[in-house]
């Protein structure tokens, strides 16, 4: 059997949807099955019928579906709240609604439900709002966090910022569309059952962004390479043996070794991850890197920032020091911590430095070295 997909109109436009199944049916492709915003149709003889949308939170009964069929009116099917039926055209077959408040109703059932749904993404919008006035949830951090995030997976705040806009957009259509149908119907006008029907752009574009999304995510997921560390460097990092610790690669505590060297691929960023530590003496030195090399002019100094908000020890700028590193445009650097801005490259560190030591005397060295090291190999 031959099958086709097609998006249909809006659930709220329920004139559309009865001229779009109308006009595929003459083509010659029968409604199977409504989805979310597709339609599936078979391969049929061509007819010319009549379709007509039916909003009920309650499914037909068998008495209703019987007095229907033996108006001309034969179901096709349900999903969630639409029923849909269709009889030939120009058999005379009576209209499912021959009073007004039969039509009301039908149109009410929906518009509540839109109703509804755009009060609970206000309520929940607004109780982030609230959260964040209550300084349960800091304004930064969570700015910050989007940051980062889009730097690194841009596709995950794309796909869910496209659907809220998309949602909010379609629930505030639905609700002046259907606040006219019922106007017009309390005034005493016969709705249009063969309108001209509007190409649902905006679910055509929202599925567009999401199958990019869905794109970009699995090319992430396939250039992720993480590999054991190399007693050389082979990229834009160093190896702790060029401090001079030279003692055997393990773990933290003494666990098993952990030294081990990331890429991953975002369509704004490159990065190299390395994780290494090594026995000196009687204590473990460790050191993380994180180098990002960004594919937007401009985003360097942002992001860097938006790192130190999202820091796992130091949080606010304000707990680290500015350094002065040749060849570097800005370095922030804590007991702990650093992070450093040279170009469109932004370099974040962490070391567990020797007993009595802090990365901060570290850090000249360090960044030396990664200054003199191309981009990501």
């Amino acid at each position: 059997m031959k099958y086709s997909w097609s998006f249909h109109p809006a659930e709220y436009r329920l004139t559309e949807n009865e001229s779009f199944y109308s006009e595929k049916m003459r083509h010659g492709w029968e409604l199977q099955k409504r989805g979310v915003y597709l339609s599936r149709f078979v391969k049929a003889e061509p007819r010319d019928m009549l379709y007509r949308l039916e909003i009920d939170s309650v499914e037909p009964t068998d008495e209703k579906l019987a007095l229907y069929e033996e108006c001309g009116w034969e179901p096709v099917l349900r999903r969630g709240i639409v029923n849909i039926y269709r009889a030939p055209a120009g058999a005379g077959t009576p209209e499912l609604y021959t009073d007004t408040e039969g039509q009301l109703r039908s149109v009410k059932r929906l518009l509540r439900g839109h109703i509804i749904d755009l009060a609970l993404s206000v309520a929940i919008l607004g109780a982030l709002g609230l959260l964040l006035l209550m300084g349960r949830l800091r304004t930064g951090d969570f700015v910050s966090r989007i940051v980062t995030k889009t730097v690194l997976m841009p596709e995950l705040p794309v796909f869910y910022t496209a659907g809220l806009i998309f949602a909010v957009a379609s629930e505030l259509m639905a609700i002046v569309h259907l606040s006219r149908i019922i106007r017009d119907i309390k005034r005493g006008g016969e709705p249009d059952h063969s309108p001209r029907v509007h190409k649902p752009w905006g679910a055509r574009l929202l599925m567009l962004v999401w199958a990019l999304c869905l794109v970009t995510l699995v090319l992430q997921l396939t250039l992720h390479k993480k590999v054991e560390m190399p007693e050389a460097s082979d990229g834009p990092y160093i190896t702790l043996s060029e401090l001079g610790f030279e003692g055997e690669r393990t773990g933290i505590l003494g666990s098993e070794p952990d030294c081990t060297v990331s890429r991953d691929w975002s369509p704004l960023c490159g990065t190299v991850e390395t994780r290494e530590t090594v026995e000196h003496g009687e204590d473990w030195v460790s050191l993380d890197q994180h180098i990002y090399d960004l594919r937007v002019p401009g985003m360097a100094e942002a992001f860097a920032k938006a790192l130190i908000a999202t820091s796992a020890t130091d949080r606010d700028i304000e707990d680290y020091r500015e350094l002065t590193v040749p060849g570097w445009d800005r370095v922030y650097a804590s007991y702990m911590d650093c992070v450093a801005v040279r170009g469109d490259r932004v370099v974040r560190l962490y070391m567990l430095a020797p007993r009595g030591e802090g990365l901060e005397s570290y850090v000249p060295e360090i960044l030396g070295l990664i200054g003199g090291r191309g981009g990501e190999k």
